[in-house]
Parts: structure tokens; C-alpha cells; sequence
């Protein structure tokens, strides 16, 4: 675990002292009913942010969920990478891949009171060639937290896609998460958050500033605990800014 803290905590020194090439930022409003376990419903709001740094790029986003029974829960994740193709300036000569990077993590909330979750991560990501879609990604790896004596394994492909029917854009975009038993301390897990967007500023020419539609979470074994499934569907309003 040290080994993993002082690879982010110079990752993160590093990120933060490059001025980004690019940045994409949005904030998320969602409500949605159907929760496990615990309060059934819930309203969420998440914040995203992604840049570039000069040997490659950054993702951070925070969840702040309003629950009945625990009052605020806050949420994070950050993923610093270093990137091959910033560092050298061309694409990786294997097949079918754009990029390939090595990515830390850290995972922080609040809940439970008596002892917040931490983790920390620390591998490898890959950058598919897929040219139908903005990105395609699969990251790999190692997994641990704080309160377990284990070190497992998180494996995530993400991905985004911009798409128009007739005169309506969509944007299409999520992730899936799998997570070993020794990750979990209980259960492997999955979790999947993909999200269907409809670009409301898009007709009237201001596209990209305003998408509503919704995120469909399915949770299999939540937190590790074997045979609580969540499924939520939950409406959405993203604001990129």
C-alpha cells in the first residue's frame, strides 16, 4: 500500500503542476429511486473534470448524494496517467491501439462514519483506435483499501460516442467496473453506469451545452456483499462547462 501512496502522491505533484493542453469539465444532476440498500431514493450531483498535462492526462470526479438515513455521503475518484504516445510523440506500433499509459488511483469517501473508504490503484490503461467513437478504453489495475489486508484487482473499460439521428446528437457514454474478492474483502463485483444523452442545445445551434436523457446503474453484489443487485434508472441533466 505505501508503494501505491507514494507513486500517486508524485503522479498528482506532477499533474498539478502542468498547465493543461485541453480541458473538458460538466456537471451531472440525478434522481433516482430504486437504491440498495438503504434509502430507496436518492438525488445525486456529479462533478467530472478531465485535462491534459504535458506527459498525459487526468480524470477527477466527485459524487455528493443526498440520503435519508446518513445525511450528505461525498463520493471522489482521481486518475493521473502518463501517456506513451505524450511522452514519445507517436502512437504504440501494436495492433488496433492508440495509446498506452500507466495510471494511478485514489478513491475516497465519507461513509461509514466510524471508517471513511480509501483506496488506492496502480497500473496499466489501454487507448483503443476506434475512429466511431471519441475514446475507447480498457484500464487494469491493482486494487487496495484501507480496511482489508488484501490487494485485489479492478478491471474498467470506458467509453464515449457522439452520434446523430436525423437531426437530433446524442452522446452515448459510461463505464463498467469489475472488481476481484480479495478488491472487495467480500464478493467480485460489477458495476455499470452507461448514459444516454440528447443534446438539447444542439438544435438550436449550441451544441455540446446542454444534454438531458439518463444513466442506468446496475450494481451486482454492491460493495462485495453476495446477492444485493442494484438497479437504478435514473433521469439526467449534464452541463458541460
Amino acid at each position: 500500500m505505501k508503494q501505491l501512496v507514494v507513486v500517486l502522491m508524485l503522479f498528482t505533484n506532477v499533474v498539478l503542476a502542468e498547465p493543461p493542453a485541453w480541458r473538458s469539465s460538466n456537471i451531472q444532476l440525478l434522481f433516482g429511486n430504486q437504491y440498495e440498500p438503504g434509502p430507496a431514493t436518492r438525488e445525486s450531483i456529479t462533478i467530472e473534470h478531465a485535462s491534459s498535462w504535458r506527459y498525459g492526462e487526468s480524470f477527477f470526479f466527485s459524487n455528493i448524494f443526498n440520503r435519508r438515513d446518513e445525511g450528505t455521503e461525498f463520493y471522489a475518484e482521481f486518475y493521473p496517467r502518463i501517456s506513451w504516445k505524450a511522452v514519445n510523440g507517436t502512437s504504440p506500433s501494436l495492433p488496433l491501439l492508440d495509446d498506452l499509459s500507466l495510471v494511478a488511483g485514489l478513491n475516497i469517501g465519507n461513509l461509514p462514519r466510524k471508517d471513511p473508504f480509501r483506496a488506492y490503484l496502480l497500473g496499466a490503461g489501454l487507448k483503443f483506435k476506434a475512429s466511431a467513437m471519441d475514446y475507447l478504453k480498457l484500464d487494469i489495475m491493482a486494487f487496495k483499501s484501507d480496511n482489508l489486508n488484501t490487494t485485489g484487482l479492478q478491471v474498467s473499460p470506458i467509453w464515449a460516442m457522439t452520434f446523430k439521428l436525423g437531426r437530433s446528437r446524442f452522446l452515448f457514454k459510461g463505464f463498467i467496473d469489475w472488481q476481484s474478492a480479495d478488491a472487495t474483502g467480500g464478493e467480485a463485483l460489477w458495476l455499470a453506469q452507461p448514459q444516454l444523452l440528447l443534446d438539447m442545445g444542439h438544435y438550436w445551434g449550441h451544441t455540446n451545452q446542454l444534454y438531458i436523457g439518463m444513466e442506468y446503474s446496475y450494481w451486482y453484489n454492491k460493495f462485495g456483499i453476495d446477492g444485493v443487485i442494484e438497479k437504478v434508472p435514473q433521469a439526467m441533466i449534464l452541463v458541460p462547462f
